[in-house]
């Protein structure tokens, strides 16, 4: 499990590091290009929490492992993002990313 830590560390959320490695990359290229989102997602407590993503608000992404990206999920995640009710990682197309799609990795 990796860790999202929103406004400095006043908020951090464990999240699924396969989720939160496609994440990273769709928050990293939504903010350079000026583009704020929201983000659903539930918190430790079980709770349901929207974030507002933006360039201005401090977010750190911590993963414990180095995981391939998948394209489809990307431009899915990307898509949802771009969208009026923006990502919302509560929707079970999230929850387990399926390795039927075909993998890449990240360049850092």
């Amino acid at each position: 499990m990796g860790q999202l830590s929103y406004a400095g560390d006043s908020q951090i959320v464990e999240v699924d590091d396969r989720v939160l490695a496609h994440l990273r990359l769709v928050t990293v290229t939504k903010l350079r290009r000026g583009e704020s989102f929201p983000l659903t997602l539930r918190t430790s407590g079980g709770m349901t929490e929207t974030l507002w993503m933006h360039a201005s608000i401090p977010v750190r992404f911590t993963l414990d492992e180095d995981v391939e990206l998948q394209r489809p999920m990307l431009v899915k995640m990307m898509a949802a993002a771009s969208g009026a009710g923006g990502l919302d990682l509560t929707d079970i197309d999230y929850a387990p990313l399926s390795s039927a799609f075909p993998s890449m990795h990240a360049v850092a």
